[in-house]
């Protein structure tokens, strides 16, 4: 991959990452995803009636097509009330209690804007009640303009690259995000029998998969497609930011399914082989739960490629405050390579070989050594 293409796909992630959103108000994301299909001919955008979006290249369509899929969500508040210089909001996604007080945060107005207010200050948390979120008041200097659907994020500042890492506001799972637009643009330039590659962008995940679990109900996802779940998973000693993208086996929750993820894996091998540069990790994350088992477990073939992830939900536990997420360049760069090969080679005979093909041959070429 040249430096100009880098660099391009660099810029897509700084400008996603860096953009405000949350659970069921991922508007600005929405809104850059349709900017993007309306710039190619050859990409049709389309949604199902929960609002997940679908993009498909133009004519080329088979029953079982590879769909990367990533959502648009990440943890943050939805104003409820407005009472002078006080914000009621609610907050939509996981992280512990000891990080809301005394942090600050910006509010947006309505579903477009990307200029922040002022900061507010976090004065109460209140625990959520059965089937509801934490609530918080926030604190601004001066009456605030707002209004209840307004969201609220973490005031740490905007995406930027410093030393080979990316520091932004939401790498879950905007870079996840990023990364398959990335190699959906360079699949598209394929002329010759291109693969049927689609990207599915979901809503809400951060409350518990639910446009995952939408969309396989409304229709939008083939029965015999293959899902690959792109995700930032909590990083661990063992699974280092700068060792590679991992092709996550399972998550906290179940493991995904064997055949798919074994040929991910024998893609990644291979162009590892190709590329010595070329990192890759194989691991089973277990910090949090993808929507690759909520696919699993609703019927669908699924499996994950993740990014290793720092300061997982903007959670800097060493430091004990809210902080930009942390991502690795070259884990990026890696992922988006591991995705295109992926959609070249995926269902190459040798790749789409089973491991039990290749186990099967082994027995037969060494048999007469036990006789």
């Amino acid at each position: 991959m040249n430096a100009t293409t880098r660099a391009r796909h660099e810029r897509d992630l700084i400008e996603l990452t860096g953009l405000p959103t949350a659970t069921a108000k991922e508007d600005r994301v929405i809104a850059w995803v349709e900017r993007w299909a309306k710039r190619r001919k050859n990409v049709e955008l389309s949604r199902d009636r929960y609002g997940n979006l679908m993009l498909i290249r133009t004519g080329v369509e088979s029953k079982s097509p590879i769909i990367f899929t990533a959502h648009l969500d990440h943890p943050a508040f939805v104003v409820t009330g407005v009472d002078g210089k006080t914000v009621t909001a609610e907050f939509r996604g996981g992280v512990q209690d000891a990080f809301f007080v005394g942090t600050k945060v910006r509010l947006y107005r309505g579903e477009s804007s990307v200029k922040p207010s002022p900061p507010g200050t976090i004065r109460e948390l209140r625990p959520a009640k059965k089937g509801g979120f934490k609530t918080v008041d926030v604190q601004f200097r001066q009456r605030i303009e707002a209004q209840p659907g307004d969201i609220l994020t973490w005031d740490v500042g905007s995406a930027q690259i410093k030393s080979g890492r990316l520091h932004a506001p939401a790498c879950d799972d905007l870079a996840g995000a990023a990364a398959m637009f990335a190699a959906f643009g360079e699949l598209l330039k394929i002329r010759k029998d291109p693969p049927d590659v689609r990207l599915l962008c979901t809503r809400a995940e951060e409350i518990g998969f639910v446009g995952a679990i939408a969309a396989c109900k409304s229709g939008i996802i083939p029965k015999k497609a293959r899902l690959i779940a792109l995700e930032n998973s909590k990083s661990f000693a063992d699974s280092p930011l700068g060792g590679g993208p991992i092709v996550r086996v399972g998550d906290r929750t179940s493991t995904f399914d064997p055949g798919l993820t074994f040929a991910v894996g024998q893609v990644a091998q291979s162009i590892a082989a190709e590329d010595e540069g070329l990192k890759w990790q194989r691991k089973l994350m277990t910090g949090g739960t993808c929507e690759a088992s909520a696919y699993q477990a609703l019927g669908y073939t699924a499996t994950c490629v993740c990014l290793p992830l720092g300061n997982y939900h903007n959670m800097d536990e060493q430091a004990g405050k809210i902080d930009r997420e942390v991502i690795h360049l070259d884990d990026y760069h890696g992922l988006v390579r591991l995705l295109m090969g992926i959609g070249r080679s995926l269902d190459d005979p040798e790749t789409a070989k089973p491991l039990t093909s290749r186990l099967n041959q082994l027995f037969a070429d060494h048999r007469s050594l036990l006789s």
